[in-house]
């Protein structure tokens, strides 16, 4: 396998053909989105809609042609199409960074639930009942 984020770098070009490892064609890519290549819709076995395939089925590039680590018949059950691209993004906020689109505010769960980067909640510390000791019974100097 090849590396993904190496190959999402720029390794891959608009326009490059796909093939499967059986050496068939399986498309043309339209351009690199996040972690999966996006395909032409104009391609005859797209039907007209954008296909979307992971980065990780790549095998890696062969004389100007993107080689998938699988025969082309089964990258086939590997895409998934815009209407599904879309309803990833609307029930999983966190994969629209997986496609390089920005959000708006703090990510995953744990941020949406303690606030933004930056907004920590500060406590005044106690302060110790006897005069000249620090609450952690230390003699402040005096």
């Amino acid at each position: 396998m090849v590396n993904a984020a190496k190959l999402a770098a720029g390794e891959i070009q608009d326009h490059m053909p796909v093939i499967g490892s059986d050496g068939q064609p399986f498309g043309m890519v339209d351009h690199v989105e996040g972690e999966f290549i996006k395909l032409t819709k104009t391609d005859p076995a797209s039907g007209g809609v954008h296909r979307y395939i992971p980065l990780t089925t790549v095998a890696g590039l062969d004389g100007g042609m993107v080689r998938l680590s699988l025969p082309a018949e089964q990258a086939k059950q590997a895409c998934i199409d815009e209407a599904e691209m879309q309803q990833r993004l609307s029930l999983d906020p966190d994969a629209k960074t997986q496609l390089g689109q920005e959000q708006d505010g703090p990510h995953g769960s744990r941020a949406k639930a303690q606030g933004g980067k930056g907004e920590r909640e500060h406590r005044p510390s106690p302060v110790s009942e006897s005069p000249g000791k620090t609450n952690y019974g230390i003699d402040q100097p005096g």
